[in-house]
């Protein structure tokens, strides 16, 4: 009996029922699977006239989004989240340490440049995340250093992940974010690291182009680079985090628990 076909992708294809929906700034992912659909951060509030016609494109209604997942606060990735879970009343998830920020009642962690000249739209958080958390075929990593509670959705089954700003992509490979765009360079250094002891195949990152093969090896030479560069350490003790030693370092890979 012949299998099922894939279902369709919203969104340019990147691989078996995962969409991109490019953004000017950061990318926006789509994922279907079991039935439900999900989107990976949702771009600045203009990106949701984006996504819409992504499900128009793909002959479905964009009520079937059932879940907005956040890797983090800022307004490049959440923007377009308030109105699309009001259209469609879509789950948003987010971490635990940054969901304040994301429903707007906490401070944006993040460079002057953008706390002077961007504000996130403020989104009603349905489900604050936690390291091991499971969000349907989806592990919870939380992966700090960018902001405090950023966050990186790893699919075991199909060794996906989708990491936010943990890291930028290109064709060329994986690396860390400028060492001025993350709260504590430091922890982003130790994400980089615990990232790559993951068994990963696709990496799927906020800024830059997926990379569709080989992504655990993309990640461990991104993890080797940012051990051995000083000044990303040197950054910690003069960058925008204050004083990163009073916050939590990153923990090892986690045991999936249940919802």
């Amino acid at each position: 009996m012949a299998s099922a076909a894939p279902p369709e992708v919203i969104g340019e294809r990147v691989l078996d029922g995962v969409g991109w929906v490019r953004g000017p700034v950061a990318n926006v992912f789509t994922f279907r699977e079991g039935g439900r659909i999900y989107l990976v951060d949702s771009g600045f509030p203009h990106n949701a006239s984006k996504v819409r016609l992504a499900f128009r494109e793909a002959g479905l209604p964009l009520s079937s989004l059932t879940d907005i997942l956040l890797t983090h606060q800022h307004p490049d990735h959440v923007g377009g989240a308030a109105y699309l879970r009001w259209v469609t009343h879509a789950k948003v998830s987010c971490h635990e340490m940054d969901a304040p920020t994301v429903e707007g009642k906490g401070p944006m962690m993040a460079p002057l440049f953008v706390r002077l000249f961007l504000s996130p739209q403020p989104v009603q958080v349905d489900r604050v995340l936690r390291e091991g958390d499971q969000v349907g075929p989806f592990t919870v990593v939380w992966a700090p250093g960018h902001t405090l509670g950023s966050v990186a959705f790893y699919h075991p089954e199909r060794k996906l992940l989708f990491c936010g700003d943990a890291l930028v992509t290109s064709r060329r490979g994986a690396a860390l974010a400028r060492p001025f765009s993350n709260f504590d360079p430091d922890q982003a250094i130790s994400s980089v690291e615990k990232l790559a002891s993951l068994e990963v195949s696709a990496v799927f990152a906020g800024h830059g182009h997926p990379i569709l093969s080989n992504g655990g090896r993309a990640l461990r030479e991104a993890a080797k680079k940012v051990s051995k560069r000083a000044e990303h350490r040197w950054w910690t003790l003069v960058g925008p985090e204050g004083h990163p030693e009073t916050h939590p370092k990153p923990e090892p890979p986690p045991t999936p628990r249940s919802a």
